[in-house]
């Protein structure tokens, strides 16, 4: 668990305290970090909960038993990341909690937070056709932003989200950007063509069929089979070496994943890897995608429809290394300037934050924000459910109904009574106004 601190660069939203829980593991995980780093960056107070250090945890009570007995343990672990995400959140004062896709969350974790006045975003940065968990937590966030455009967001409404905003990936120039690479990572990294990504259908049958001179394939989750046409037998490949790959290949293939049967599928989102790859200075040929003409221009990348188009694509800049080049430079500057995880996490907070907020929420407390500091006190939370939860929290009301049960004081009781003598001495002293 780490806590960034920078001086306020920002001055469209007031400074913040922005808790980040980072999901255990999986393609959205660099992403966590990555708005973790960009709230950092502009000023806000960042609180990164690393929940990744517990996969392995997580992944060992999976790989200890098989069954539904296993599962729920696995279930339980995520929950107490959550309780703790919670917890910190209230206990640091946060003004926003921002999930990604597959961060550690309940439904009583973000009711409980929006009882205690604290916003809470998530950015889903996968396809809403893909994954169904969404739709029993999307009415409880604040705000959902979304990488896809047309009817994801319809979709997401309809389980209920109070406000969806279209947020597109980015890049982050600090881990893509172009690199100094040695001879031997040059060697291990660099070839005339290749791809990085997940085994996705389209992918394993796109790839079935294009034969390429040199490509080299990275990623996991491909089919056993292909494991001797993978570098490294099909593993996960970190971020860093991602960036030492996009510098090294002379041609980048960007295949999105799709959810039919279409190996080249014009969806509706673009990924990670179109910013990232441009950031790195490299060149690519990306399939297309509806959002693209609106983030690139023809001039940056090369979009193509068809595999006989890619083919044709790939002969063509192989054989036009200074078109490459200039393509690629083109495509940096347009990062640089517009698509980085800074710009979006700022239009983000533009957002949510339309009309500027104070860091401290609550000048009036009511019973409810008793409540919530009372979580865990039994005793003194059942006292404080006397009264109505919109109701200002005063004193003198709370000493009111003390002693009416005609039993015992309670400890609650007592402290409540102790507060009261101790305000009133301090008004007898003048220390009190």
């Amino acid at each position: 668990m780490i806590s960034f601190k920078k001086p306020a660069t920002d001055t469209a939203t007031p400074k913040l305290k922005v808790v980040v829980p980072t999901p255990l593991y999986g393609g959205s995980l660099p992403l966590a970090y990555h708005a973790a780093e960009a709230f950092t960056e502009l000023g806000h107070e960042c609180l990164l909960l690393g929940f990744d250090s517990y996969y392995s945890l997580y992944a060992g009570i999976g790989e200890s038993g098989v069954g539904s007995e296993f599962k729920k343990l696995q279930g339980r672990l995520a929950e107490l990341l959550s309780d703790v995400t919670v917890e910190r959140a209230i206990e640091t004062k946060a003004d926003i909690v921002w999930y990604t896709a597959q961060s550690p969350v309940t439904i009583a974790g973000l009711r409980r937070l929006r009882e205690s006045g604290i916003k809470t975003a998530l950015w889903f940065v996968e396809d809403v056709r893909r994954f169904e968990y969404w739709k029993y937590l999307a009415q409880e966030y604040d705000v959902v932003f979304t990488i896809q455009t047309g009817t994801a967001a319809d979709a997401l409404k309809q389980a209920g989200a109070r406000a969806v905003y279209y947020l597109p990936v980015a890049a982050n120039p600090n881990l893509h950007r172009p690199l100094d690479v040695s001879n031997s990572d040059r060697v291990k990294y660099g070839s005339p063509v290749s791809f990085v990504g997940a085994g996705y259908i389209n992918r394993v049958d796109l790839f079935g069929r294009l034969d390429l001179d040199g490509l080299k394939l990275w990623g996991n989750d491909w089919p056993p089979a292909w494991n001797s046409k993978l570098q490294d037998g099909g593993r996960r490949v970190a971020p860093e070496e991602t960036a030492l790959i996009y510098n090294c290949t002379d041609v980048n293939l960007n295949i999105h994943s799709a959810v039919g049967a279409e190996t080249l599928q014009c969806g509706d989102f673009v990924n990670p890897r179109t910013f990232e790859i441009a950031a790195c200075g490299g060149f690519q040929i990306v399939n297309r995608q509806e959002p693209l003409s609106d983030l690139f221009s023809p001039d940056e990348i090369c979009i193509v429809d068809t595999e006989t188009e890619l083919r044709e694509a790939v002969q063509y800049f192989h054989a036009h290394p200074a078109e490459r080049q200039e393509r690629a430079a083109c495509s940096r500057d347009r990062v640089l300037r517009e698509h980085t995880y800074v710009h979006r996490i700022r239009e983000a907070l533009k957002f949510m934050f339309a009309v500027p907020v104070q860091s401290q929420k609550h000048v009036n407390p009511t019973i409810a924000d008793l409540k919530t500091a009372a979580w865990g006190d039994d005793e003194l939370t059942a006292f404080l459910s006397q009264f109505d939860d919109a109701r200002p929290a005063r004193l003198a009301d709370l000493v009111a109904k003390v002693g009416n049960s005609g039993k015992k004081l309670s400890r609650s009781e007592l402290t409540i009574l102790m507060m009261h003598e101790f305000r009133n001495w301090g008004i007898e002293k003048g220390a009190i106004g």
